[in-house]
């Protein structure tokens, strides 16, 4: 039996409690999203039933203030206590070694560079940042960002950012937690981490989000600009995966959806891949339906 002495947030880290075997596969209409699961008893290769994708609509929907008029911070937050956590090992299956019989796509030759030069370098968001809003710093810091037309939008644990495309800061560094201030779900509220930014190029809209990590009910929290204009408002909505915690979340872009991967972990021994697909149309429109 290993242990792991925790010196960061609780609910920060509790992703490495859980691990077991179920999967959940998800496809949605209607501003819904989906997640369906295998018997948490059924073996990978003696799999008898298919899936089925479960509908959902948003369990939460609501129009946020501008960001450029948000607060630095929605309120402080305070280190837990030190705890001792269980790192139970892990359960599944394991692909037995082939041996190496070479790759054929190893390139003998380095083609010419074909990428252009960058157009501007800046300092981004730091752990700085966290300690100034929060009074500590946490690890990893997940940075993720996305280009537009005309701005930078960058997130990390637990702040994010506007810039222009030359370097300059237009909003931030913000508390996470303050997109959703005053939203139904207050656990959307909480920076919990694991954010991600996604430009829909095909409407020229922002999608800012993530995940809970209180429970016992867990939810993705999802901003989707009104504008092109990522300091403008917002349409907030948050999807609940039950008591599956949506770990490591990443969004891609769809003609019709936005679609959710995550590593799912269950109140006790349970873990699988989620897939959800969140109905594009109407979250551009702000349809709560």
């Amino acid at each position: 039996m290993k242990t792991l002495r925790r010196l960061t947030r609780n609910r920060f880290f509790s992703r490495a409690r859980i691990t077991a075997a179920i999967i959940l596969i998800s496809a949605a209409a209607a501003m819904l999203f989906v997640a369906a699961s295998p018997p948490a008893s059924a073996q990978p290769t003696a799999r008898t039933q298919p899936l089925t994708p479960k509908f959902s609509p948003a369990v939460a929907f609501d129009v946020s203030p501008a960001v450029r008029n948000l607060p630095r911070a929605a309120r402080p937050l305070t280190f837990p206590p030190d705890t001792i956590l269980e790192v139970r090992p892990e359960r599944g299956p394991v692909v037995q070694s082939k041996g190496y019989s070479g790759d054929a796509a190893v390139q003998a030759l380095s083609p010419a560079v074909a990428i252009p030069s960058p157009l501007a370098n800046f300092e981004g968001l730091s752990n700085q940042d966290n300690f100034n809003i929060f009074g500590f710093r946490v690890n990893p810091p997940d940075p993720n960002g996305e280009v537009g037309p005309n701005h930078y939008v960058e997130m990390i644990n637990l702040v994010f950012a506007v810039y222009d495309k030359n370097g300059n800061k237009l909003v931030g560094p913000v508390d996470t937690g303050s997109l959703w201030a005053g939203f139904a779900i207050p656990d959307c509220t909480d920076p919990s981490g694991d954010p991600v930014v996604l430009y829909d190029q095909l409407e020229d809209r922002w999608l800012l989000s993530q995940f809970t990590t209180r429970g016992p009910i867990y939810y993705n929290c999802v901003a989707v600009s009104q504008t092109g204009d990522p300091t403008g408002a917002y349409y907030r909505y948050a999807f609940s995966t039950g008591v599956n915690f949506p770990d490591y979340p990443k969004y891609g872009l769809w003609r019709n959806s936005y679609i959710i991967t995550t590593r799912e972990f269950g109140p006790t021994m349970e873990y699988g891949i989620g897939v959800y697909a969140l109905e594009r149309d109407k979250m551009l429109a702000g349809d709560p339906n």
